[in-house]
């Protein structure tokens, strides 16, 4: 959430079905002056559970978890509370998925073996409205591909679409703030979609990434 007050720590919530991953998380979160462990959640499930009373920031999800994996436990949690900030945890060789978690609405990803600065600084970027992808995590071919292909310019009614809906935004939140039907809404959604060469939201949130769109 962006407009944290002043001096207020950034609350962490960290999912993940492995004790040790928990523990060199919390203490890696402890370490830093900004950010506070708000909750810990060994499922998916159990995260839900605890969301209203952790009232979270940032959430670290695991992706891999068994029962609820971290694709459906980021849906849920999104449509419980909308405005929360999620970032995926990965280990390299499971990274295929992560694609689907920002789909599903996550801000992020970044490796579970990576350095805590990359985590640190995955969660004050997403805090702050932004988004955050390790570098260090090989991303899908298609994906790559599709930064090359050619796109066509937005109407600025078209371009507020594509921003709110990078940025996390629900349909009904943005036809709202925009003043739209949802008719309205799907029409420059699917119009802006297109001209941009994309399919899915989390092709959207990767673009908007890399041309500055995002927290702006």
């Amino acid at each position: 959430m962006s407009s944290k007050n002043e001096g207020a720590k950034i609350r962490v919530m960290i999912v993940d079905d492995h004790p040790k991953m928990r523990d060199a998380l919390r203490t890696t979160i402890s370490l830093e002056p900004d950010l506070m462990v708000a909750a810990e959640a060994a499922s998916g499930q159990a995260a839900i559970d605890s969301l209203a009373a952790a009232k979270p920031d940032v959430i670290l999800m695991d992706g891999s978890m068994p029962e609820m994996n971290g694709m459906e436990t980021t849906r849920r949690l999104r449509q419980l509370q909308p405005d929360v900030k999620i970032i995926g945890l990965t280990l390299y060789e499971q990274s295929s998925y992560l694609e689907e978690m920002i789909g599903a609405g996550a801000n992020g990803y970044v490796l579970k073996t990576g350095s805590p600065s990359e985590i640190v600084k995955a969660i004050r970027a997403v805090a702050t409205g932004g988004t955050y992808f390790d570098r260090s995590i090989p991303r899908r071919p298609s994906a790559a591909a599709r930064e090359q292909m050619p796109t066509r310019e937005l109407s600025a009614e078209e371009f507020a679409v594509a921003k709110l809906l990078a940025n996390g935004r629900s349909k009904g939140e943005i036809a709202r703030s925009l003043g739209l039907s949802m008719t309205e809404l799907e029409s420059r959604r699917a119009a802006a979609m297109s001209k941009l060469g994309l399919r899915t939201r989390a092709e959207l949130v990767r673009l908007a990434s890399e041309r500055g769109w995002v927290g702006a």
